[in-house]
């Protein structure tokens, strides 16, 4: 083996050894933030030490993966030897082929997707590689590890799933956060990647210390949120508690209202009143209506009560024996005389609540005080199954008003509107919306001593350190004292467990991870940047010198900054020259008034004049634009010279002068002379002769036709024929078109027809009187000609929208499909025989589609082969 070869392996095997060693070291400090069950951490940066090692120095040191893995795990099973027994080789081993497996993996996909070295200056490459060497191959070793774990009976199968969730997780943020450092550390090309030390590595480092200061830290203060937590829920259960026990209490106020309002309520009253209140509040068991009785007036009450349905009614009360017999003599009675619902507790009809110790004295504070006052916790008489109750006493008196005095309410007291609650009820109804097996519960009345449980649903003792979770408020209501106490319970206390320092860990070093990823991109992006600006700095001035149209760039001062080849060729300037010239000296229309005329070219190309550099005059084509930057505004100028387009212009105008003079005036006399000689001026002339006249006048007034036509389209397109619009009567113009088309018409044996009924008379539209006449005239003509003798023409008008449809209906042979995308072009015919059957030139309708577009209307048409077709326009309505 040569010297070379030796140093090699040398180099290798030291790399392996070092890898080996960083895994075992890194390892146990991620051991010190483990959680049970499973021994994985919120963060695992050996594996992403690993990757990188194996992605900078080669495959051969997925041998050091493999030991630093082993020994890392032999090291926890001395630790750890009560959990993993003998098995503790094997299974160091098994994790360890897991972790080479995906480190493997890992390589092998990015460099087949990404290659390395890459100075990862790309976001896709930082995004592939991330989340290849992290989330994705990560799913090997956690799944390994957690396999070998399971099989080897280290953890449950209830543990398995988040044993392997932890652990993906652990592994997947350990590679996020160390692989760029490692990177960063000894990744090539050195130059790049030692320019990130200080915004890259520095502050993940940091970010990652931190947050693992902030786990030790989270740990501590654990109890402290846990009890907040606790706490608040308490707080909450209490306010729903009182709230519940408030609304049951105060929902009786109106049963008092009513007696107050009414000096004879009966049984069905009651019964009606107090069915929405029974039915809609769960607490409460009944509601009943106690009479004041005195005992002057209690035989005639008893006799009256018997003959109202009640069969053996006597004012009752409880023996010691807890049985129901008559009540003694007494100076006043409050027997129950309505109850609902009545069905179950019928029993308690007649039975004198004021009988009962605990029940009077509620009574004699309510009416004195003239308030609703609640009972101590009692039995109910009427409760097959005992239950602890209470006694809503709501004071009822003679007047509208209580009394002022004591005195008075006690001599004007008429009864009291009694509710019956069941407090386990009203509490149940209250917490419903709260998982039952979070808490434990106890509610006890104070306001005598000893205090008296209202409510318990306490079923263990809470360890020693859950104490200061214990929730305790106590409240008043209906004139009684009552204390809360909400305990934790254990289901709530192993659900808190420390799960929660271990999640903010985690998360807090994936948002680490994502900061390095981030800072990865931004450093990254930056050098992407820097290069693309290079690159498209040198496209952008190739594409403006080499295009074809001239490109001038200016300020909004004027001053030119920038000018393309081909300005330099159209204007004669040099580049040096153009910077020392303003805009106006190109452009003679922007030497003045710069500003506004900017404002006005912007967005539509416009013609102006220019002056080349020897003062030659040019006619340009100018399409402005501007873009601003923060020190100021720029304008980009296109120039397009249009000397020749206007040459040709100058041409077709003088062509068609040319056609006005010399050719129609030799047409107007030779059709002048042959309407002479047809019309026998000269003499009788021979048939023979005759016919040949016709035939020569007829082709005479198709040609000037034809040469008006042309000319028409000609002075339209170049824009010399002008418009002028005005209000027109349409119903008179119809009528008038309709006059001039009828001797047509009658040539053709074809009845012309005017329907105006959908037309208001007084509609005027804005038109030009004669060139409206052209298009109707052409469009009558049109129909007339292509309609059979006797088949009616119809012109119909109305009113659409805010301008009026006009059509003209013929019953003909209709448009071929094939000839409808053609019709408005000029010489268009649809068959080349029509212009010797029908006459015309192909041009008419050309002609009306120009003049309708500077009228501001539309022209159509509608048909259908072998019935006819429809032709119509759309004129605005005057001052619409």
């Amino acid at each position: 083996m040569s010297a070379t070869s030796t140093l090699h392996f040398a180099s290798i095997a030291g790399k392996i050894m070092l890898l080996a060693l960083a895994f075992l070291i890194t390892g146990r400090l991620a051991m010190l933030l483990a959680i049970p069950p499973g021994f994985v951490s919120a963060i695992f940066p050996p594996v992403g030490v690993a990757l990188a090692a194996v992605l900078i120095w080669g495959y051969p040191l997925l041998l050091g993966v493999f030991l630093g893995s082993m020994l890392l795990n032999l090291s926890i099973a001395v630790a750890s030897v009560t959990q993993l027994g003998w098995q503790h080789l094997p299974v160091a081993c098994g994790i360890a082929l897991g972790t080479t497996l995906q480190c493997l993996c890992a390589c092998w996909l990015i460099r087949r997707f990404i290659g390395f070295p890459n100075p990862l200056t790309e976001d896709r490459s930082i995004m592939l590689l991330l989340l290849i060497g992290g989330p994705l191959t990560c799913l090997f070793s956690a799944s390994v590890g957690t396999a070998v774990l399971y099989l080897h009976n280290i953890i449950t199968p209830g543990q398995t799933l988040f044993s392997w969730w932890s652990w993906w997780i652990g592994d997947s943020i350990g590679v996020l956060i160390a692989a760029p450092l490692m990177f960063i550390a000894f990744a090539r090309p050195r130059e790049l990647w030692r320019s990130r030390i200080g915004t890259v590595g520095l502050p993940l480092l940091l970010s990652c210390v931190l947050m693992v200061v902030l786990f030790f830290r989270t740990s501590a203060d654990e109890q402290s949120r846990l009890q907040q937590h606790f706490h608040e829920q308490a707080k909450l259960m209490v306010q729903s508690i009182k709230s519940a026990i408030a609304l049951h209490t105060s929902s009786v106020g109106p049963i008092e209202r009513l007696f107050a309002a009414s000096a004879s309520v009966g049984s069905s009253d009651f019964a009606i009143f107090v069915d929405p209140l029974v039915r809609d509040y769960p607490g409460i068991r009944a509601v009943s209506w106690n009479a004041r009785v005195t005992a002057a007036q209690r035989p005639a009450f008893e006799a009256d009560m018997q003959t109202n349905g009640n069969a053996g009614f006597v004012i009752s009360e409880r023996n010691s024996g807890n049985q129901l017999i008559s009540a003694t003599a007494r100076s006043d009675y409050f027997p129950i005389t309505f109850i609902e619902p009545l069905a179950q507790n019928r029993k308690a009809v007649g039975y004198d609540v004021g009988s009962e110790a605990r029940r009077h004295s509620a009574m004699q504070v309510a009416r004195d005080q003239g308030r609703a006052t609640l009972t101590a916790p009692l039995a109910l008489i009427q409760d097959e199954v005992q239950k602890t109750g209470m006694l809503l006493f709501y004071p009822v008196y003679t007047t509208a008003k209580p009394p002022t005095s004591v005195t008075g309410r006690q001599q004007s007291l008429r009864g009291y509107v009694v509710a019956v609650l069941h407090i386990a009820d009203v509490i149940d109804a209250a917490l419903s919306a709260y998982p039952p097996d979070s808490f434990q519960l106890e509610v006890t009345d104070t306001s005598v001593a000893p205090a008296q449980a209202v409510f318990s649903k306490v079923s263990s003792a809470i360890p020693a350190y859950a104490r200061p979770l214990v929730w305790q408020e106590d409240f008043d209501v209906g004139g009684r004292s009552f204390s809360i106490e909400i305990l934790p319970s254990e289901q709530f206390l192993s659900a808190q467990s420390s799960l929660q320092s271990w999640a903010i860990l985690a998360g807090g070093l994936l948002l680490c991870s994502l900061l390095g990823g981030f800072l990865l991109s931004v450093t990254g992006r930056a050098e992407h940047v820097r290069q693309l600006v290079r690159q498209r700095t040198l496209e952008l001035s190739g594409i403006l010198d080499n295009a074809a149209e001239a490109i001038l760039i200016f300020d909004s001062s004027g001053q030119i900054d920038r000018a393309n080849a081909a300005a330099q060729q159209l204007f004669g300037y040099s580049e040096r020259q153009f910077r020392a010239l303003p805009i106006g000296t190109m452009l003679p229309g922007l030497q003045h008034s710069i500003q506004p005329l900017l404002q006005s070219w912007q967005g539509r190309p416009v013609e102006t004049a220019g002056l080349t550099a020897t003062h030659s005059p040019l006619e340009l084509e100018v399409s402005l634009s501007n873009y601003v930057l923060p020190e100021r505004t720029w304008y980009i100028c296109l120039l397009h010279d249009i000397s020749e387009r206007k040459k040709v212009e100058r041409l077709k105008r003088e062509f068609v002068a040319t056609i006005s003079h010399e050719l129609r005036t030799p047409l107007t006399s030779i059709k002048g002379a042959l309407d002479l000689v047809n019309a026998g001026v000269l003499g009788q002339i021979p048939q023979s002769a005759g016919n040949m006249l016709q035939m020569a006048q007829q082709n005479t007034a198709r040609l000037a036709a034809l040469v008006n036509d042309i000319l028409d389209i000609e002075k339209l397109e170049l824009g010399e024929s002008s418009l002028t619009l005005a209000p027109a009567s349409l119903s008179a113009q119809l009528e008038l078109a309709l006059q001039q088309n009828q001797g047509y018409a009658d040539n053709f044996a074809v009845s012309l027809r005017l329907d105006l009924q959908l037309l208001p008379a007084d509609v005027k539209v804005m038109v030009n009187e004669q060139r409206l006449q052209q298009v109707l005239s052409n469009l009558i003509s049109n129909a007339v000609k292509f309609s059979a003798p006797d088949c009616p023409v119809q012109i119909i008008a109305a009113i659409k929208d805010n301008s009026v449809l006009v059509k003209v209906c013929d019953k003909g042979p209709g448009i071929p499909a094939e000839f409808r995308s053609r019709i408005f072009q000029k010489f268009a015919q649809a068959d080349g025989s029509d212009a010797r059957q029908r006459g015309g030139t192909g041009l008419g309708l050309s002609i009306c589609k120009e003049l309708m577009t500077r009228m501001h209307g539309t022209i159509g048409f509608d048909s259908v082969e072998g019935k006819g077709s429809t032709f119509y326009i759309t004129l605005p309505l005057a001052g619409v």
